[in-house]
């Protein structure tokens, strides 16, 4: 069991770089020296810069120690919108980017925060929406010489480790109501800021994502909170609930543990900041091997501990069925799931929750008709005897 845990939990290389395409690997500090721009956006020591592959544009990002980050992004001036989004996963739903563009009249500039909700034209973006804080420094954009410069600094909650940005480009400008023209190039970054590291390429994760949601909700949403149930609901059906509870209880043990191998070449894939959803995960697995342990290390029925193993084995798996529901929740709801996935999810909670409360109103009825029965059926404690 431990090798196969090892087999499925080491990330598949082979999904990681079919999910790539065109990933180029530059480690490149630089010094930014663009005198066109005004302070803090030059001379800027040790940035991380990069070439884009669209019309000579460059990046740069630079990071302080008070997780304040500073980007600047330069290239061919075509008249059109640019703009730098900050990602979850490395995909566009549910990210905010700065974008910026040049007025009508050629000589100032807009820039604006936009909130990518969706992928049709219509919800695709929405203007001053978005997760991103700005600091006190102006978001700036200028033209010289032909070449766009946009430049911005937001302030995170803490340093970034690796993160995933975009680029895009547009056809023209917004009108009047700031919607955004479509994009006619894009890109995806993925930004490893103590290595100094750009990797440049889309990154196509929606499939790993749509893998990693199935089986984690099948496996620890579904399969193991009925499994669960059984132990506590079927007791009257000896000894078939104790098999079919063990049996259900693996099936969806290594249901979700297939999910967590997925999870993390989701994670290889994307390298999104997800702490909390990747912690509960790992804690989630780790009680479900200890109750695998507990389960092969079972004592006797007639033994001392048998009264203590069956109390620590019946709470760690309740422990296990609210985390593992707590996590998808967190995935769903907070990691962009897609709304098919949260329907199927919604309906299979709100059935297991429904059944729990019809089960649990039988069991109470079948115990105070039992305890009626016991009390029918024993004799009064005071005795008359018969007159003769």
């Amino acid at each position: 069991m431990i090798t196969m845990m090892i087999f499925l939990l080491e990330p598949n290389k082979r999904l990681v770089n079919a999910g790539r395409n065109d990933i180029v690997v530059l480690p490149n500090f630089c010094t930014t020296r663009l005198n066109v721009l005004q302070p803090p956006y030059h001379d800027i020591p040790k940035s991380i810069c990069s070439s884009l592959d669209w019309h000579g544009y460059r990046i740069s990002f630079f990071q302080d120690n008070n997780a304040v980050l500073t980007v600047v992004l330069s290239g061919m001036n075509e008249n059109s919108w640019v703009g730098v989004g900050v990602s979850k996963d490395g995909m566009m739903v549910g990210s905010s980017a700065v974008v910026g563009w040049m007025n009508r009249d050629g000589r100032s500039g807009t820039v604006k925060q936009y909130y990518l909700k969706g992928r049709t034209r219509n919800d695709e973006s929405i203007p001053d929406k978005g997760e991103l804080k700005f600091t006190n420094v102006t978001p700036t954009i200028v033209v010289k010489d032909q070449i766009i410069y946009l430049g911005f600094q937001l302030q995170f909650s803490s340093r970034l480790d690796r993160q995933p940005f975009l680029f895009a480009a547009g056809y023209g400008k917004p009108g009047a109501n700031n919607i955004l023209p479509t994009h006619k190039y894009r890109s995806a970054l993925l930004v490893d800021f103590p290595k100094g590291v750009i990797r440049i390429g889309y990154v196509d994760s929606r499939k790993v994502k749509m893998t990693h949601g199935i089986l984690t909700i099948i496996g620890w949403g579904i399969i193991i909170p009925f499994g669960a149930s059984m132990a506590r609901y079927l007791r009257e059906y000896e000894p078939l609930w104790y098999y079919l509870h063990s049996s259900v209880q693996f099936i969806g043990f290594f249901v979700g543990l297939s999910g967590v191998a997925v999870g993390r070449t989701l994670y290889e894939l994307v390298h999104a900041d997800f702490n909390s959803h990747r912690s509960i995960g790992y804690i989630v697995l780790a009680l479900s091997v200890l109750q695998i342990c507990q389960f092969i290390m079972r004592p006797s029925r007639t033994s001392k501990v048998s009264k203590y193993w069956n109390k620590i084995h019946r709470w760690v798996g309740r422990l296990v069925v609210v985390l593992a529901l707590v996590n998808i929740f967190i995935g769903l709801f907070y990691g962009n799931g897609g709304k098919p996935f949260k329907i199927f999810f919604l309906c299979a909670f709100s059935t297991f929750v429904l059944s729990q409360i019809i089960l649990e109103i039988r069991l109470l009825l079948q115990g105070k008709r039992a305890a009626l029965a016991t009390t029918a059926d024993e004799p009064p404690l005071f005795q008359v005897p018969p007159r003769t």
